[in-house]
């Protein structure tokens, strides 16, 4: 083994040679199979976790461990994994592997790793080719068992997702996205699935576009028969491509329709969670246009408070109420809910796009259906990208 440490090495608090665990077959077959050569210039910044306490990084090959600040190399070897203490980090570094698979604390991640120290706790921050990050995405966000025209339309519905605060958000914060429902599910390498290679692939670099802009590409599990207008769910939004449109190819999901109860207790009790000060509710109120419920109005012994549809969806237990679209009834303090669809219903319906697929139709003409007037448009692996009057436009 070969290590060369310099007096810089305060970060690291120990190394330890060969803390590697086993990889699947499927893994090593993704990584020699679909690495790609990393543009400078197509690639996005993941938020992965934020650590307060020890973490390792390690990698098959060997690591390298570069100040940023001094672009000064502090650690090289040919084999071995790291333990970094939060406290000591004080520079932003930059982990890579020679384009090979690093592990943070035993989850596999393509690209390399940047560590930013954020008011004493570690953003970790995976930056990768954009490609490379969508095989993750699109089996984190839908079934790769299901039909390839569907995992097609995830795959540009992410990209363009991606792509949309990749503009929005570059040069302004270190990370573009993160790893959770906040943004789009990333699991590293972990998730990767030949299908979810394959969707990646045969859409590769394709965004949709409106007005020559990426488009926010919202999507949701089951919209229940059809979608929702954005501005019924976000009143300061109304995009013209996120439109209400009947989604009648859902059908066979286990969220298409459902009942559920709530206990005023329960409500009561979602409530404070934010409020701190509700205080027996005496009256509750609901509003609603196309169907979905859009503002909750509630009295109560302190005062009144006032939600849209979606937050009141949102503080309360998602398995019980699944969507903005449900009719109510109450008994006492009892409330009976018979309703519709799971998510926010706005953008692409997976469900939806499942039906559509498996009943000829392709990508595009999915996508077409659930985002109004919207075109598709290649991005090449690199930014064409251009400030002009304050808008993103795509060449």
């Amino acid at each position: 083994m070969k290590i060369k440490v310099s007096s810089q090495l305060s970060i690291v608090l120990f190394v330890i040679g060969l803390i590697f665990n086993a990889c699947t077959p499927s893994e090593k077959y993704l990584r020699i199979k679909n690495l790609k050569e990393q543009d400078s210039k197509n690639y996005v910044k993941i938020l992965i976790s934020i650590k307060n306490k020890n973490f390792n990084i390690s990698s098959e090959t060997g690591l390298k461990v570069i100040n940023k600040n001094d672009s000064k190399t502090v650690y090289e070897s040919d084999k071995a994994g790291l333990s970094f203490d939060p406290l000591k980090i004080k520079s932003i570094y930059t982990v890579e592997s020679d384009k090979n698979i690093l592990y943070v604390d035993n989850i596999g991640y393509r690209g390399k790793i940047e560590l930013h120290n954020v008011s004493g706790k570690i953003y970790v921050v995976n930056i990768l080719n954009l490609e490379e990050y969508l095989y993750s995405v699109v089996p984190s966000e839908m079934p790769s068992s299901w039909n390839m025209e569907a995992l097609k339309s995830q795959a540009v519905a992410s990209r363009t997702y991606a792509y949309y605060f990749l503009l929005k958000n570059r040069d302004k914060n270190i990370y573009d996205l993160d790893s959770t429902i906040n943004f789009q599910v990333y699991k590293g390498t972990a998730a990767e699935t030949s299908s979810s290679i394959e969707a990646v692939n045969k859409t590769s670099s394709i965004i949709m576009t409106y007005n020559n802009e990426p488009i926010i590409s919202y999507f949701h599990s089951t919209s229940g028969g059809k979608t929702s207008d954005d501005k019924d769910v976000w009143p300061d939004s109304n995009l013209p491509y996120l439109k209400s449109v009947e989604c009648n190819y859902g059908k066979d999901s286990p969220h298409y329709e459902w009942g559920n109860t709530l206990s005023m207790k329960e409500i009561e009790s979602a409530l404070n969670k934010k409020y701190n000060n509700i205080d027996h509710i005496t009256k509750i109120s609901f509003k609603r246009h196309n169907d979905r419920i859009i503002e909750v109005t509630v009295q109560h012994n302190n005062g009144t408070v006032t939600l849209t549809g979606n937050e009141f969806r949102l503080l309360l237990n998602p398995q019980k109420l699944k969507s903005t679209y449900f009719t109510i009834k109450q008994e006492k303090d009892l409330f009976l809910l018979n309703g519709k669809g799971w998510g926010h219903g706005i953008g692409m319906c997976q469900w939806g796009a499942k039906g559509m697929g498996e009943n000829g139709f392709n990508y595009e003409k999915i996508l077409r259906h659930y985002y109004t007037g919207v075109n598709f448009t290649k991005i090449n692996n690199n930014y064409l990208a251009q400030e002009k009057d304050s808008l993103h436009l795509v060449n």
